[in-house]
């Protein structure tokens, strides 16, 4: 069974919604934009991105990506508390849940790279029968991704394909794309999301509304 991709994110990070809430009021006014014109750039309404800024409950990753996509940062711009050292080290155990399958599966997102060269690292794992299920991202935005372990089912705009262990996949994220595991073994695999520069927000594309 397909399951919503925008599902909570982890209920015990409130640090996160805090560092959420910062940096998203913080971009929107460095863009000397109100909560109207955020809302009618990512598609959201005012009343989530209020709850956003407030700190309020904890938004799913498809909320996250369309305020993301249409300030024009990557994700890491809006959950990172604090701006990157020069070298920095994600332990083994670290990154930020983003995202819970209905059987046991999560994605975190690593680390992140600012503009101009804007990328995420994710880690993923797919419990049987779990299945991340995306809108299309932003114009020309590319996903790269390696399985560790078991056989990951890859649909992409209706194109399904299967990429098992150790092998490696590339494919346009700007069109519908859903992750599966219909195994009966877990699937774990990295993901690289690939974001094109934007000079300036005010142009970049906006995520649809699935």
């Amino acid at each position: 069974m397909e399951q919503n991709n925008d599902q909570s994110a982890d209920p015990g990070r409130p640090a996160v919604s805090r560092a959420i809430a910062a940096n998203v009021r913080a971009a929107r006014t460095a863009h000397g934009w109100s909560l109207e014109a955020l809302a009618a750039r990512s598609g959201l309404s005012k009343g989530a991105l209020v709850g956003v800024e407030q700190g309020r409950g904890n938004p799913g990753v498809l909320t996250l990506a369309r305020i993301a996509d249409a300030l024009g940062l990557p994700l890491t711009g809006l959950v990172d508390g604090a701006p990157a050292p020069l070298v920095e080290v994600v332990p083994a155990a670290g990154g930020t849940r983003l995202w819970r399958g209905e059987h046991g599966g999560h994605g975190d997102l690593l680390i992140g790279s600012d503009p101009p060269v804007s990328a995420e690292l994710w880690r993923w794992t797919l419990a049987p029968g779990d299945a991340h299920v995306s809108a299309p991202h932003g114009t020309g935005v590319r996903e790269l991704l390696t399985v560790l372990a078991g056989v990951l089912t890859l649909d992409v705009a209706g194109t399904r394909v299967d990429v098992p262990a150790d092998a490696c996949a590339r494919f346009a994220a700007d069109r519908p794309h859903t992750y599966r595991n219909d195994g009966t073994s877990a699937v774990r695999f990295i993901g690289v999301v690939l974001l094109p520069g934007r000079a300036d927000p005010a142009t970049s594309p906006i995520r649809p509304t699935p």
